[in-house]
């Protein structure tokens, strides 16, 4: 994203009830120019600052146009944070915070130690650590200006500061511990805060599996998922980490084939999502995670018959939070609907899906997932017996890879095969399959790609 289009970006991103949230506190005399600004950028597809240059020609304000962009760029996330004022507790946190700030100036002390009383309960909580080291200074600051000299409780204060600090500093090495488990080992001693403890048992679960202790890894995040269930509110609040870590032990599962235990925890999953109120780019991102891990489930179990309706799910979730859905991931997304199809013999509804990604690729897409996206369809026009629409798609794909790279040998093997067998009979696409499977073994296709289009199974069901 380029910095001019920030303000673009950001305007996509609002929801129906934002956008008519900040127009509405946006009303008086000095609106007028950056709201007819907001509704034109809003109007673009894409955005074209040259033509909001054009739009604008006769006013005065084009002239400052960078200007003008900054100052509704930040009139909307003024919007936005009293809008989002109770989005979590640690915004309801911070806002106590700079009222206290605020109060401080206006010397309101006594209202201030109010303030820091329910808002250091409230932090003590929810675990929010690094504000409660702030809620602490502005406690010292508060009881200094009434009571400068109470020594004794300014080093109560103090010290409850350092404690937090040495909380904090666990917490800073936690995180590096799971940047690279490897490199760091971990003491025994039990953390204070369920934070803490997560990234302790997070690390203990990565490093289970570079050791290859699968039993050990799955014990650990099992242990972890029931003690987030045991803290109700702290998982209200924080449930896209439980969301997260539960994804963690679903992806594992799936790895270990333990897909009827994977089924059951997804739909206990699913339940709790549903109850999520607010909706973030980082829940969807994890609930898109849920579904990638779902759909790998459809790929390895071709007789389910509930794909239909999980790809309609997918959809219907995806549609309703289009601003925030990232494009690869839609193109991700639509790729393995047609893989899965195409593997079910569903050659209609994966031809739809190939015809989707390739009708609608920009420059920004994945090449990867374009290359095998070509490929596919090549297959799925195979299974329909397309001769003539063959002859020409597999020109282009020799052109295609041409232009990406150097054709492989095992390329040249399926394409020259595609291209001749079209047309026979089934018996004697019989022979020609065998004969095919006996040169890829002589030039295998690599493990990479077969994670994209599994040729190697195509091929076995055909003789």
């Amino acid at each position: 994203m380029k910095k001019k289009e920030e303000l673009f970006y950001l305007i996509q991103s609002l929801s129906k009830s934002e956008k008519r949230y900040f127009k509405v506190s946006a009303q008086g005399s000095d609106a007028a120019e950056y709201l007819i600004l907001f509704d034109a950028i809003e109007a673009q597809k894409t955005y074209d600052e040259s033509k909001i240059k054009l739009l604008f020609k006769d006013k005065a304000f084009v002239t400052q146009l960078t200007t003008i962009k900054n100052y509704l760029k930040h009139r909307i996330l003024q919007a936005l944070r009293n809008y989002h004022a109770h989005i979590s507790k640690n915004a309801e946190l911070l806002d106590i915070i700079r009222n206290v700030e605020i109060l401080f100036h206006k010397g309101q002390y006594s209202i201030c130690e109010s303030e820091l009383k329910r808002a250091e309960k409230k932090a003590k909580h929810f675990e929010q650590e690094i504000l409660l080291f702030h809620i602490q200074e502005w406690k010292r600051k508060v009881h200094q200006a009434m009571f400068p000299q109470d020594f004794s409780t300014l080093k109560a204060i103090t010290l409850e500061q350092k404690n937090i600090v040495k909380s904090t500093q666990e917490y800073i090495d936690l995180l590096l511990a799971n940047i690279d488990p490897s490199q760091f080992s971990l003491s025994h001693k039990k953390s204070a805060s369920l934070q803490n403890r997560t990234l302790k048992a997070l690390h203990k679960y990565r490093k289970s599996l570079l050791s290859k202790d699968h039993n050990k890894a799955k014990r650990s995040i099992e242990d972890l998922i029931k003690e987030w269930e045991q803290h109700p509110e702290l998982l209200k609040e924080y449930f896209t980490m439980y969301f997260s870590i539960s994804n963690n032990l679903l992806g594992f599962l799936v790895y270990k084939k333990q897909y009827k235990e994977a089924f059951v925890r997804i739909l206990v999953l699913k339940q709790k999502a549903h109850a999520v109120q607010t909706i973030s780019a980082s829940f969807i991102k994890e609930k898109l995670r849920l579904y990638n891990i779902e759909l790998e489930i459809h790929r390895n179990l071709k007789e389910l018959h509930t794909t239909h309706e999980i790809i309609e799910e997918i959809q219907d979730f995806m549609q309703q939070h289009n601003t925030l859905m990232p494009s690869t991931y839609r193109l991700s997304f639509s790729f393995q609907f047609a893989t899965i199809y195409f593997l079910k013999k569903d050659n209609k509804k994966a031809l739809r899906w190939i015809n989707e990604i390739l009708n609608h690729q920009t420059k920004k897409d994945r090449k990867d997932l374009i290359t095998y996206t070509y490929w596919l369809n090549l297959l799925v026009h195979y299974e329909l017996g397309n001769g003539f629409t063959l002859r020409y798609l597999v020109d282009s794909m020799k052109k295609h890879l041409k232009k990406e790279k150097n054709i492989d040998f095992y390329e040249k093997i399926l394409l020259k095969f595609i291209s001749k067998t079209v047309e026979h009979s089934n018996s004697e696409k019989r022979k020609e399959f065998l004969t095919l499977q006996e040169n890829l073994t002589a030039h295998p296709i690599p493990n990479t790609v077969l994670g994209y289009v599994d040729f190697n199974e195509w091929i076995s069901r055909k003789h």
